[in-house]
């Protein structure tokens, strides 16, 4: 995870541009560590010198990647283990996720060459990744980010993300796990000072019970997010010839998580909300949210969603309904969630002071654990403001989260900026937000931090 020098066998002697070149994205990434590409008839690669033979490397070698064909890597992995080098990432696939003799025999030659002496992440795996130096292993190029999230994985699918998932702070791929596993990977992020939320897909594992006995003491420290997919007897019959794992019926994988203090999720797209809402908002005093909004619809779908994920629908205090009652017309009852729609149309004050002060009575409401906002952004102004609120609000309530569903033709924009103060989430729907929300709720509770209301 943090090498200081990695030799690279398989790069071309004739990368091209955009192609698949852990050489190529290291120079481009700004890695620091010395390189070593490794090529038996090569002298240079990228400007970057070469060597015939990784024992012709002059200087120790902390890391070895290798991208080779399945009948070359039990060699290149002697060659290394002589050479001292005692981590190893093996890209290759074709072993034991092969399903065919010759794959298993390889492997088992691996296995024996490097017992006692290097430990192997892989194969059939990107690798690692370390925003942090500006390290990746993976062939695929990556968007890193030095942001305080780990992600053990077994398919380099999820290195890759999408628009709404961008998880790469630090990456484990552990493809096949021939020798490192999940295990492992946990207890690394449970010690590692940069990570405070841990992301983990996993289709099955040869070992749960050292999982589960890890994760049980690391869920007290950091939030576990699992994404366990193979829940069907279909969709497990792939995932054994896709990684060779065992699978384990999914009702006892659910019961198992649950006991150990992990989130589970559904789809990448609940893990994504999930990771995101865990590593920048503060842990909530109990389920009860309030929910402000400029369209009645939405205020209905808040309800249904909140009902459907575990929360509350927070009864506002009688002194906030007082003062939410003084900014609205005299014909309109205010209640939770707070429509300002009609204060807003029928007020002489600007559209943006209004939400400013409901929002602010609503966040000093005690009754209120979290805040939810709906709204649309139409001017860059707008959206410049609530990202001053959102900072003012998080320094002033430092304990209660915002999050946020934001429509309109500058919906994208305003995400962005929102989610770069590193104080709020923003999310595509309401109920999205508010089942990001339940689950800090559930890890709220797991972790004994809920308050009793007021007054019990």
């Amino acid at each position: 995870m943090e090498p200081k020098s990695v030799a690279l066998f398989g790069i071309s002697r004739y990368p091209r541009e955009g192609g698949f070149n852990i050489l190529q994205h290291l120079l481009n990434y700004g890695y620091e560590g010395r390189i070593y590409p490794v090529h038996p008839e090569a002298d240079e690669i990228l400007g970057v010198k070469a060597y015939h033979r990784v024992a012709d490397v002059p200087e120790d070698v902390d890391l070895a990647v290798i991208n080779l064909p399945r009948s070359l890597v039990p060699g290149i992995a002697r060659d290394c283990v002589e050479k001292g080098i005692s981590a190893i990432i093996i890209a290759t696939q074709g072993f034991a996720d092969a399903n065919d003799v010759k794959g298993e025999q390889l492997q088992k030659e691996i296995d024996e060459i490097i017992s006692g002496k290097a430990r192997v992440l892989g194969p059939n795996t990107f690798g690692t990744a370390n925003a942090f130096i500006n390290f990746s292993s993976s062939f695929a190029e990556l968007k890193m980010k030095r942001m305080p999230v780990g992600l053990i994985c077994q398919t380099g699918v999820l290195y890759v993300g999408s628009p709404d998932l961008s998880l790469l702070g630090k990456g484990i791929d552990l493809g096949n796990g021939c020798d490192l596993d999940f295990a492992n990977a946990l207890e690394y992020f449970e010690h590692d000072d940069d990570v405070r939320v841990i992301a983990l897909h996993t289709e099955g594992m040869r070992d749960a019970g050292s999982f589960l006995s890890v994760a049980k003491r690391v869920a007290h420290k950091k939030p576990m997010v699992v994404l366990k997919t193979g829940r069907s007897g279909l969709a497990a019959q792939a995932a054994q010839s896709h990684t060779g794992s065992l699978v384990g019926k999914d009702e006892v994988w659910e019961a198992a998580l649950k006991q150990c203090g992990a989130i589970r999720v559904s789809d990448i797209d609940e893990l994504g909300d999930t990771v995101r809402i865990l590593s920048a908002l503060p842990l909530m005093k109990g389920r009860r949210i309030g929910v402000l909004t400029y369209t009645g619809g939405f205020a209905v779908a808040s309800i249904d969603a909140s009902q459907r994920f575990g929360l509350e629908i927070a009864e506002l205090s009688p002194g906030t309904l007082e003062q939410l009652n003084a900014i609205s017309p005299p014909w309109f009852t205010v209640a939770n969630p707070v429509d300002i729609w009609p204060a807003t149309i029928l007020s002489r004050r600007p559209m943006l002071k209004v939400f400013r002060q409901a929002l602010e009575i609503l966040f000093s409401d005690l009754a209120v654990d979290a805040v939810l906002c709906i709204c649309g952004i139409w001017e860059d102004a707008v959206c410049n403001k609530f990202c001053q609120y959102t900072e003012r609000l998080a320094q002033s309530y430092p304990h209660k989260p915002l999050v946020w569903y934001i429509y309109g033709p500058l919906a994208n924009e305003a995400k962005s900026a929102l989610e770069e103060t590193g104080k709020t989430g923003v999310f595509s729907s309401p109920d999205r937000a508010i089942g990001a929300l339940a689950h800090l709720a559930d890890y709220s509770q797991f972790l004994g931090e809920f308050q009793a209301p007021e007054g019990v």
